[in-house]
């Protein structure tokens, strides 16, 4: 297992000093992975400036434009959000969401997302997750700057793994034999065919929204495989070919 199989999403972030003290943050921690999505000003000598001796990882920082793009190559994503949203999602304590990572990280890459600073991450956004994560904090007060977020989950990811495995893995990827797990673009597949599907048999009718919400749920929960997953497209390409056919 190896850290650098973990990867930090930064999204719309609109303070370039917040990326760079996420860079160091992450390499503190022996994270290395940094993905920014549709940055307000990147790159920028004030990142540069606060990134301070992780100036490698900021270099190496991949842009997208959209999360998705950033994320279809991920088995495990984590959002980190303070709060419950309209799509909800199981919520991981920072120490269960560093295991679910670190677990992922065996045999694929595996994204712990952070919203912008002002508003947080959209329901779009989590959606394409499989879990939240909430640091416990003053309910009073608690919002956590982004950096300071980045930095308490890293250094959960770098306990669970040093308790695990010593600081020797840190940095040498190793893919082990576990189950293979589909990518966040292949389960995004499996639902726009879903979806395509319930509506040709009209279980899914328009303004239902919610039905499609539930049901990306469930799949979530069930953390399918991707034999598990190739399954349900057969299925699903089974029901197209039934459908197609004249029956009297």
């Amino acid at each position: 297992m190896s850290l650098s199989n973990v990867r930090v999403v930064l999204v719309r972030t609109f303070h370039p000093g917040n990326i760079g003290s996420a860079a160091r943050s992450m390499k503190t921690m022996g994270l290395r992975d940094l993905c920014l999505v549709a940055p307000k000003d990147f790159p920028s000598p004030e990142s540069e400036k606060m990134a301070a001796g992780a100036s490698d990882v900021l270099s190496n920082a991949r842009v997208f434009d959209t999360l998705s793009e950033a994320i279809s190559d991920c088995t495990v994503i984590v959002a980190s959000t303070a709060r419950p949203r309209g799509y909800d999602l199981p919520c991981l304590t920072p120490e269960q969401a560093a295991e679910k990572l670190n677990q992922g990280s065996k045999t694929s890459p595996v994204a712990l997302i952070f919203g912008p600073e002002r508003m947080g991450l959209h329901n779009d956004d989590i959606r394409l997750a499989k879990y939240r994560v909430t640091i416990p904090a003053n309910p009073e007060y608690n919002s956590l700057n982004m950096a300071s977020a980045v930095q308490t989950l890293s250094h959960e990811l770098y306990k669970h793994h040093i308790a695990n495995h010593g600081p020797a893995h840190l940095l040498s990827p190793t893919f082990k034999s576990e189950p293979e797990l589909p990518t966040s673009a292949d389960i995004e597949r499996l639902y726009s065919h879903l979806e395509e599907v319930l509506k040709e048999i009209q279980f899914l009718r328009p303004h239902q929204g919610e039905t499609m919400q539930r049901l990306r749920h469930l799949v979530s929960r069930a953390e399918p495989t991707v034999l598990e997953l190739n399954i349900l497209r057969g299925i699903l390409r089974a029901v197209e070919r039934y459908g197609s056919k004249d029956r009297p």
